[in-house]
């Protein structure tokens, strides 16, 4: 029997599909031919893709012109700085804890030794490290700080990345090799999103690039306190994942004086629409509410020596994105006469490190950390045995916290809380505020109803099906039924994926019972037949965190566009009201709390927390799904059903504002769309 997609962002076929083809393939006939109509879901998985090209496009463009010069980029950078921190999760006020360095042992070479490094960047979460030192050195030396990239290792990934701590101490350099936290010696995670159904990073704001700049922050922090060490003198490298952290951690450390991130970086106007992300780790990106483009990053270094280096091959960043970049930076550098400090090699090779690469990056390291003239650099070395690198032997601290640093990273929002009816206002005001400018900014909600057309859904009973495009590109199924003698508050229901009309009308049968209410069942992208594969999902889900949105973000704009369509049929004065089930009740929450003309929301097996849904970006910093549920106070809150044990400080809040009674439970959507929330009466059949 084929797995059914029951998530709250997928659905597979049905077992009735499954079954008629076990069938047809056991009678020797042939499943009827497919209709020559689009697959509705592939028309929405490409409207959503066309939409985030343009606005991956519009994030670009409006880089380049604000990197354009000197001048142009000056007035903004010390906001674009800011912003790139709380991306990144720097934002918060985040206290420098003790280091607790380990020396935990030393190997000794010809010109230079080797120390196996343990610190902890914030308590009991130790990053491991192998700290290369020239001997021959009469005094302090400039310091390098080598990130590493994706190379797996039982010992970390700094043993497959030891040939640059090698070349880099040969030549002059105390060069530190951290392990990125996913392939270090402690478990901890990068592919939370990519592979381990970990969704919430995105609505908790949470990149694993965040916490790896933070302990780049503290590697710096502990190479002040070698005396081998001129901590004025310090450069970054690292390879892929390696040079992601380089270009976030030279953006927002100005302690950093030379950059050299090798084969990592491009332009959204390019990556969105290739689709590049998917093969790349979550690391790579910061989680961009804040609609960057990389080229910010590069801006946020200068006027600092930048060295980058790509192969034309490299199927990872495309040849026209690092192209955009590279024209951005040179100038942007000669806007501020220095030209020279910005250089772009092009190597004729896929996504791989070289001799060639790492002597032109000691050359730059030369030019601009020692003040010398070109040289020959000797790239040969004897590789160390990788289990006479790890610093802990196999054996890491059994207190280490770095399996939860995505849990911690983050501080958790902090709950409504008030003592006075003017306090919760100016509260409330504040919440609403700080989702619609740093959550849900991507939604135009002050736009016109967009305009319909027929829509294609088969409709049940009475019901008109139409259609519309959110955002100019996104198509999206309605289905609306308005009698000649309609009466009472209308009803927008939000569908699920997987629900579709039959079943809805199902839902909502006893509605007649009750009441002549206008209906409006509004199918957002993804959703009835329109449903896409998980893979399909995802793809979307992180092309559009590129463009500081979700899918879930989309589905809610949509809900919102579709209210517009409904009051241009019923007109202003009809109060309306808002359903959904499951992850659909989530998208209806938020379409309450966002519109005030939304007089009820009528929720359905609502999820309890974000974790579980809706997957929005950020918003986990300001407030978790009970607390979306009280900014509807204080209008009319249901819960059909039963309501889930985290919703009880909503009802003592509502019952503290003295609108308790606003907030019920039902056993029927009709009875409480129509004002009835007692238990006195028939439901029927």
């Amino acid at each position: 029997m084929a797995i059914m997609r029951t998530t709250s962002h997928w659905i597979h076929a049905g077992p009735v599909a499954v079954i008629s083809l076990a069938l047809a393939a056991l009678t020797g006939c042939t499943p009827p031919p497919a209709s020559d109509s689009p697959d509705p879901a592939d028309v929405a998985r490409d409207g959503i893709s066309a939409y985030l090209a343009r606005e991956a496009r519009e994030i670009t463009d409006r880089a380049v012109a604000e990197s354009a010069g000197r001048e142009a980029w000056e007035s903004v950078r010390e906001q674009r700085l800011t912003e790139l921190k709380d991306m990144l999760g720097l934002g918060f006020e985040r206290e420098k804890t003790p280091l607790n360095a380990q020396i935990r042992g030393r190997i000794e070479r010809p010109g230079y030794v080797v120390e196996k490094i343990a610190f902890e960047s914030m308590p009991k979460v130790y990053v491991t490290a192998n700290l290369y030192l020239p001997t021959s050195s009469d005094g302090p030396v400039p310091g390098v700080i080598y990130v590493c990239g994706h190379a797996y290792s039982p010992h970390g990934a700094k043993t497959s990345y030891q040939r640059h701590g090698h070349t880099l101490a040969l030549h002059g350099y105390a060069a530190m090799v951290l392990d990125p936290v996913q392939i270090a010696e402690t478990a901890g995670l990068h592919h939370g999103v990519l592979n381990q159904e970990m969704y919430e990073w995105y609505t908790r704001a949470y990149t694993p690039a965040g916490f790896e700049v933070w302990n780049a922050i503290r590697a710096l922090d502990y190479l002040e306190t070698r005396p081998e060490v001129n901590s004025e003198r310090v450069a970054m490298t690292g390879r892929s994942g390696g040079a992601a952290m380089s270009w976030f951690t030279a953006a927002v450390e100005p302690r950093i004086k030379v950059v050299i991130p090798i084969m990592g970086i491009g332009t959204y106007a390019v990556s969105v629409p290739d689709n590049t992300q998917r093969r790349h780790c979550d690391c790579m990106y910061p989680v961009n509410f804040r609609m960057h483009d990389l080229i910010h990053l590069g801006s946020l270094i200068a006027p600092r020596p930048l060295f980058t280096a790509h192969g034309r091959l490299d199927p990872l960043f495309p040849v026209a994105g690092y192209e955009e970049f590279e024209s951005a930076m040179t100038a942007l550098y000669d806007s501020y006469s220095v030209p020279d400090h910005f250089r772009n090699l092009v190597v004729e090779s896929g996504h791989e490190d070289s001799d060639e690469l790492r002597s032109e990056a000691v050359r730059w390291l030369d030019r601009w950390l020692m003040q010398r003239e070109p040289r020959e650099i000797d790239t040969e070395f004897d590789e160390i045995d990788a289990a006479e690198l790890a610093v802990f032997g196999g054996h890491p601290p059994e207190d280490a916290q770095n399996y939860r640093v995505h849990e911690l990273f983050i501080p958790p929002p902090k709950p409504l809380e008030w003592t006075s009816m003017a306090e919760w206002t100016s509260r409330r005001e504040e919440r609403l505020g700080a989702l619609r400018e740093s959550v849900l900014h991507s939604i135009p909600f002050d736009a016109d109803a967009p305009p319909t057309r027929p829509g294609t859904l088969v409709p049940p009973g009475e019901f008109e099906p139409i259609a519309f495009d959110y955002g100019g590109q996104v198509p999206v199924e309605a289905l609306l039924r308005i009698s000649d003698d309609a009466d009472g508050p209308a009803l927008v229901h939000v569908a699920m994926p997987g629900e579709d009309p039959e079943s809805v009308q199902r839902l909502l049968r006893n509605i007649s019972r009750f009441g002549r209410n206008p209906l409006l069942v509004v199918f957002p992208p993804g959703t009835g037949s329109g449903t896409w594969t998980k893979s399909e999902w995802k793809m979307l889900l992180r092309n559009a965190m590129h463009t500081g949105r979700t899918v879930d973000t989309i589905r809610i704009g949509s809900v919102l566009a579709a209210i517009r369509v409904l009051r241009n049929r019923i007109g202003d004065d009809r109060e309306v009201a808002v359903s959904g089930i499951g992850p659909a009740a989530g998208w209806a929450l938020y379409t309450a709390a966002m519109d005030e003309s939304i007089s009820h929301a009528i929720l359905v097996r609502a999820p309890a927390s974000h974790v579980e849904g809706p997957i929005l970006l950020g918003a986990l910093r300001y407030v978790d799904l009970p607390d979306v549920a009280v900014l509807v106070a204080p209008r009319r809150l249901t819960f059909y059903g039963g309501m889930p044990p985290q919703y009880a400080r909503t009802r003592e809040i509502y019952e503290g504002l003295g609108v308790g009674n606003r907030i019920s439970v039902s056993m029927s959507i009709g009875a409480a769309l129509n004002g009835q929330f007692g238990h006195g009466y028939s439901i029927g059949l």
